[in-house]
């Protein structure tokens, strides 16, 4: 299992998504969070590498936590959200990562935009409806949707970094 070969790695269509991920990121920060410019550049890049743990994963499942590790050890900001990104029961919750787990859940496997039950669709077309990913994803939505009730509920200002 430490042969490099036999890694998942990052090909095309993931860049395609990590881009979409990002553009998606960037808009939401605005929208939902009214961060200034500077926020927002640094949301798209949060977006453009949540998936780098890809690159160094054997199992899909561990791609979060390798890629939040490879961003702490740099120094990088945000790599709790990293870490955290598409966990439902994680116990760190930030307005970063809300912004990032609904660009991802509305962000399709090659940069589509898609809606959250288009994306928990895909996922389970992708690796069946009783996966893991699926059931993470599915509880995910629940808890976004929530959120976002949470953020249209509260004044900018309380919500601001």
């Amino acid at each position: 299992m430490n042969d490099a070969s036999d890694v998942i790695g990052i090909g095309d269509d993931r860049l395609l998504h990590m881009r979409g991920v990002a553009e998606r990121a960037y808009e939401l920060a605005g929208e939902l969070f009214h961060w200034p410019e500077t926020k927002r550049r640094e949301m798209f890049v949060l977006g453009f590498v949540h998936d780098i743990g890809y690159r160094f994963a054997h199992q899909q499942t561990d791609h979060e936590e390798l890629g939040g590790s490879i961003l702490q050890s740099s120094g990088y900001r945000y790599w709790r959200e990293i870490s955290s990104h598409g966990e439902s029961e994680s116990t760190y919750w930030s307005d970063e990562l809300i912004v990032l787990n609904l660009a991802d859940m509305q962000t399709g496997p090659n940069g589509e935009r898609l809606s959250m039950d288009e994306r928990l669709r895909d996922i389970g077309e992708r690796y069946g409806s009783g996966s893991e990913q699926y059931v993470q994803a599915e509880r995910l939505k629940g808890i976004l949707e929530t959120s976002l009730r949470e953020v249209a509920g509260a004044p900018p200002a309380e919500r601001a970094p």
